[in-house]
Formats: structure tokens, sequence, C-alpha cells
């Protein structure tokens, strides 16, 4: 039940990522987070689309040396993406804040 939630959250997530990423490249300043975002976002949701649809679930297969790599490699890719994400939000953030004044 567990796994079955994650292969549909997982793709959710992505897109409300590239969501965020398309909404910050429509309005922002600085275009270099929101690029970032949308990119990561994109490799987040096609690795999590061809972990969906290619790799799981395996019923009546054996889980061989080679499913596991690819299993791995989405992985990989994922994460990867999740980096670029978390690095566009950062970057944006750092270019639309205002300094904090510390005079009283």
């Amino acid at each position: 039940m567990i796994d079955n939630a994650g292969l549909v959250i997982r793709p959710l997530v992505a897109l409300v990522f590239l969501l965020g990423g398309l909404l910050l490249l429509r309005g922002s300043v600085s275009r270099v987070g929101a690029l970032c975002n949308a990119a990561g976002a994109v490799l987040f949701l096609a690795a999590e689309f061809y972990g969906v649809l290619t790799l799981r679930p395996f019923v009546g297969r054996f889980f061989d040396e080679d499913w596991r790599r690819q299993i791995a490699t989405v992985d990989v890719m994922a994460t990867l993406g999740l980096l670029l994400c978390a690095a566009g939000l950062v970057t944006h953030a750092l270019k639309n804040s205002k300094p904090v004044s510390t005079s009283h």
C-alpha cells in the first residue's frame, strides 16, 4: 500500500515543482533560479515517469541485477532533479531577498 502511494505521489510532487518553476519564470525578476527549478522538475518528472511506466511494478518478474541497476539510476536522476529544484529555490530566494538592516 505504501509503495503504491509513493508511485503516485512522487510524479505529483514533480508536477508541483514544475508548475512552481513555470510560475517563477513568468513573474520573477531573476530567471536563473526559476530556470534551475524548472529544469530540475523536468528531470525529476522524467525519471519518475520512466520508473513508473517501465520499471515498476514488476508483477511476477524476477528482480535481477539489471532491474536493480535501472531502479538505482532512476533514483539518482530523480534525486539530481530534486537537488536542482532546491538550488533553484535557494537562488531565487537569494536574488529576491532584501538585506536586513541592523539599526534599531
